[in-house]
């Protein structure tokens, strides 16, 4: 009984034990079938994105490739791929309209054969062996060359070139192009403006000759290069001889012609390395370098002389003039070319002499009056900085009532000794110093303040003072004659602006500073009379578009109006269009009482001149206008008469 205990405890024991084997195998069975189902789950998912991966790359490969086809395809530059023999292996719709060819007709060809124009096209042996050099400038920069369309168009197209080697294989070229004709077309016309705007700086726009400012910098260059062989510069200063009678006579369209004509011969003249300068209106300059004396320039001047005379034909006209000239030499001095210049206009204006040669030298002799000359300028310029010139007042009678009711203020330089310069002699300093307007500006105060006087003496009349073109371009003009009047308590109408007929040019006065000027000052009640008129073009023809008070006739034409038929013909018709117009007359430079009867009778009734009254000291107008004398007219001893 106790065995089988024993045995079936055994038993069990036993049955146990494999039970847990069992269980362990199973554990262990179990544990090995996760672990491999773990692993194969892993594998499995590994792949997947492995595979996805592959599936996501060919995805974008695709992707990629299609935007590449529509940026090639919509891209506005040209694309062009090519082997190393340029070949076109393919090209974009772009490059095809550019050149005008279908895709199929240039696949296969190179460029060569077809884009350039044939008189720029290489030869066939050349396109045959052609080859890409890598190396070349092609390859490191934008190139521009004219090409060609299909059509025969020809239009400047840009370029690069790259080298690439698609999957490790041969090299291919690409070339990226586009037309920049309009950019090439836009390049040259600014290049064309700058040009021109470049010559228009250095050159007189009329005649294309050198200007003023050119000329000085390219003759100052020459002068301070010293000549090897000793030899020196000659300066040629010339103006026409009477050339506003050629403008009065035929226009300024004519007198444009002839400035080109003279312009013209300069050029012809001229010998290699000469300068040729339009200093302003007709006068012109000629530097000659390498002169050796007086006699070699002479015939440079003479020549040209010669050639200004040649007859033109301009129209239905013969324009015909001459030149005064003067030359001078730098003759070995360290000179200037301003100073050179001012030596030959010295000697021109000796040339200007009545009977003088029309070449005149500037020698020895005239060096020592331009010394005098000079030393004068700068005694003039003195006066004028310490406001010393002085100022007579020539009376004008009204002849209506045979009493002086304006007068006219005239400058005058008194020298320390007393000698008087008259005003031709010193009023060309005046210019040369531009200080025109301050001579104005002193008449200007002048006037007023003896207007005012004779006004405090129970006197109403008006004083008049000569305007230069200076003056009136001046900023400070009107601000300064409405002081002077305000200062000197006078109503605007008390004075009178003579302004030079001369200073009006061209076609459209109304445009001018000096219209706008003159329209000013009749705006604010002030006076404008165009003195020396009847002689010059531009009085006539813009009469009646300039706001003027009234015309000055000419001392040329009062002197001539009793015995020259034309004179007489000129003045009635001028006196009968400004009454038409209603503009007042006054004559200028009455002698003799038959000058100032016949004017009388045909409606000038107010008379300037020596036959009147001569320019005089101010207490001396206050005494004659307050004794209101009657006045005496030479020649004839008649009277003036009081009363119409």
């Amino acid at each position: 009984m106790a065995a089988t205990a024993q045995d079936l405890l055994d038993a069990l024991l036993a049955q146990s034990r494999l039970m847990v084997s069992m269980e362990f195998a199973l554990a262990l069975l179990l544990i090995s079938n996760m672990l491999l189902l773990f692993f194969k789950m892993r594998v499995t998912r590994r792949a997947k994105r492995t595979l996805e991966g592959v599936e996501r790359t060919l995805e974008n490969v695709t992707e990629q490739e299609a935007i590449l086809r529509e940026v090639a395809k919509h891209a506005k530059d040209g694309l062009v791929y090519q082997d190393m023999n340029a070949r076109i292996l393919w090209a974009n719709p772009a490059y095809c309209q550019t050149m005008g060819y279908e895709l199929e007709e240039i696949v296969g060809r190179r460029p060569q054969e077809f884009c350039f124009p044939e008189d720029a096209k290489p030869s066939a042996e050349e396109i045959e062996n052609y080859v890409f050099d890598t190396d070349s400038y092609e390859f490191h920069q934008l190139v521009r060359r004219l090409n060609v369309r299909k059509n025969g168009e020809r239009f400047w197209n840009e370029f690069n070139l790259s080298v690439v080697r698609p999957n490790a294989g041969e090299k291919r070229v690409i070339l990226v192009s586009r037309d920049v004709t309009s950019q090439v077309l836009r390049e040259q016309e600014l290049e064309e403006a700058q040009s021109y705007l470049m010559h228009a700086a250095h050159h007189d726009a009329l005649t294309a000759l050198q200007n003023r400012a050119a000329f000085l910098k390219s003759a100052e260059t020459i002068l301070e290069r010293p000549d090897p062989d000793g030899r020196q510069m000659g300066m040629i200063f010339l103006d026409l001889d009477h050339f506003k009678a050629i403008n009065d006579s035929n226009g300024h369209a004519a007198g444009d012609q002839l400035l080109i004509h003279v312009a013209e011969a300069m050029r012809e003249t001229a010998r290699a390395g000469d300068l040729c300068c339009r200093m302003g209106g007709d006068e012109f300059v000629m530097a000659c370098p390498g002169v050796s004396d007086f006699d070699t320039l002479q015939l440079v001047a003479d020549t040209l002389s010669e050639r200004i005379r040649t007859p033109i034909e301009w129209g239905d006209l013969t324009l015909t003039c001459s030149a005064s000239i003067g030359i001078a030499l730098s003759l070995g001095q360290e000179m200037k070319a301003e100073d050179l210049i001012r030596s030959a206009d010295f000697a021109l204006y000796e040339a200007k002499r009545p009977g003088a040669p029309s070449v005149a030298r500037y020698d020895a002799e005239l060096h020592s009056r331009q010394e005098v000359e000079n030393a004068l300028l700068e005694e003039f310029a003195d006066c004028l900085d310490r406001d010393a010139v002085n100022f007579v007042y020539q009376p004008i009678l009204d002849a209506r009532t045979g009493k002086i009711r304006s007068f006219e203020t005239l400058a005058r330089w008194t020298r320390a000794d007393g000698e008087v310069i008259p005003p031709d002699r010193f009023l060309p300093f005046a210019a040369r110093l531009n200080r025109m307007a301050d001579i104005d500006f002193a008449a200007m105060r002048a006037t007023s303040s003896l207007v005012a006087e004779l006004e405090r003496r129970g006197h109403r009349v008006r004083g008049a003072f000569n305007t230069s073109s200076e003056a009136l371009a001046h900023p400070d003009f009107m601000a300064r004659l409405e002081r002077v009047a305000r200062d000197a308590g006078l109503p605007s109408e008390a004075l009178v602006a003579e302004v030079l007929e001369t200073t009006f040019f061209g076609p459209d006065t109304t445009d001018s500073l000096a219209a706008a000027r003159i329209n000013e000052l009749r705006q604010q009640g002030f006076s404008v009379y165009l003195d020396d008129f009847g002689v010059g073009y531009a009085g006539l023809a813009h009469l009646g578009q300039l706001d003027v008070s009234g015309v000055k006739l000419d001392r040329s034409l009062v002197a001539n109006v009793v015995h020259d038929r034309s004179a007489r013909i000129i003045t009635t018709s001028i006196l009968r269009l400004c009454d038409e117009l209603g503009v007042g007359t006054l004559a200028e430079g009455i002698e003799t009482a038959e000058q100032a009867e016949f004017l009388y009778r045909h409606g000038c009734y107010r008379l300037q001149g020596f036959g009147i009254a001569r320019p005089m000291a101010r207490g001396d107008v206050i005494k004659m206008i307050e004794t209101g004398a009657p006045i005496t007219i030479p020649s004839e001893g008649s009277q003036i008469p009081r009363s119409a």
